[in-house]
């Protein structure tokens, strides 16, 4: 099976999700015939930035979309930006190719004219990565650039870029997906490859994805690939802990019951658990805590992470904590997180925060 993310990689503006912002302005300019010279696509990884540059270099250069802002996916162009054969999409790599004599050559390439389409279009992958001789050559490039040439520069950190550079390029920022969003998704290449996977996986995929579209479909890819695909098993293979294991951990220290929490944290090391993502795990839930205590009407936030049962949970837990005892728990979480790793014992600092925050 290929890698999901490249066999179902968005082909047209219609198939990207998530950054629609993006997407409504790009299209307005090309209908309006006021394309910008260079672009810049900041953002975290694996939210579609090359991808959106690929769209963008299909549609200026498809001639047979009946639509100006649309592609027909069936000519030479669209064919060729989908199978890497386009030879006026010019993908450069900035963290191999970050020197001077690479933005040189670059400027000898962009005096010739198209060879299959309207526009070259270059695409600097990770252009922070350039040094500051070679981005002070591209400055120039980007100054009075041929007519013909459009410059993309994608990067995962942009404030590494010279700021004359930023000036230089119609700057576009991606952003992390929703849970609903990536949801949507592994559900729709779900439906595509004809699996069935259970909504309890797909929601695990989604909250373990950190909002990178990229990462959930290559964490869906590597379940394809298994003979069981049970909620219990995709929690091991993703290092996930069990939303039921934090809950009781939760009630324990709401009881202030010492004994109880001090002998959980042991049967957990016994048993092989990671104690670091539990505690992580424990955090990001603590946090849904706190937003259900300041507002209820927070519930809409959180709703998507858990199940109508662990929802109603949550709500009740609040019931026996305060404001305080919530900052309490994540800030001694907190502490425990950061002292684990130069701990003698691993549950050493998740033992010591519990005495804390149940002695508060």
């Amino acid at each position: 099976m290929a890698v999901l993310y490249r066999k179902y990689r968005p082909k047209s503006f219609e198939d990207i999700v998530g950054q629609e912002h993006i997407v409504t302005t790009l299209r307005n300019a090309i209908k309006m015939g006021e394309v910008a010279h260079a672009y810049l696509f900041s953002g975290p990884r694996g939210t579609g930035k090359t991808t959106m540059a690929r769209v963008l270099t299909k549609t200026l250069n498809c001639q047979d979309s009946k639509e100006k802002d649309g592609v027909c996916l069936s000519c030479s162009v669209c064919a060729g930006i989908d199978n890497g054969s386009f030879i006026d999409l010019i993908e450069i790599d900035a963290a191999s190719n970050r020197g001077i004599d690479d933005v040189r050559a670059l400027k000898e390439s962009v005096q010739f004219a198209p060879n299959q389409g309207i526009f070259k279009v270059y695409l600097i992958d990770e252009a922070h990565m350039l040094t500051k001789e070679a981005s002070n050559a591209l400055l120039k490039m980007l100054e009075e650039p041929p007519v013909h040439v459009i410059f993309v520069l994608a990067t995962t950190e942009p404030h590494k870029l010279l700021p004359t550079i930023i000036s230089r390029t119609q700057r576009f920022d991606f952003r992390f997906l929703t849970l609903e969003e990536i949801l949507g998704r592994l559900k729709n290449l779900t439906n595509k490859e004809k699996r069935k996977i259970d909504d309890g996986v797909l929601n695990l995929v989604a909250g373990a994805s950190g909002g990178s579209l990229r990462d959930a479909e290559s964490i869906l890819g590597k379940i394809f690939s298994l003979n069981n695909i049970e909620e219990s098993e995709i929690r091991k293979l993703l290092g996930a802990t069990d939303l039921a294991s934090i809950s009781n951990f939760i009630d324990f220290i709401i009881e202030n019951n010492k004994e109880a929490v001090l002998k959980y944290i042991n049967d957990m090391v016994s048993g092989g658990e990671d104690l670091e993502q539990f505690i992580n795990s424990s955090i990001d839930y603590v946090r849904k805590l706190l937003f259900l205590k300041l507002s209820p009407s927070s519930e809409v936030l959180i709703s998507g992470n858990l199940t109508k049962e662990e929802l109603k949970k949550a709500k009740i837990q609040t019931t026996g904590l305060t404001e305080k005892k919530i900052y309490g728990i994540i800030k001694q979480l907190l502490e425990a997180v950061n002292n684990i790793k130069y701990s003698p014992m691993p549950q050493l600092p998740l033992e010591l925060a519990v005495i804390e925050i149940i002695g508060e």
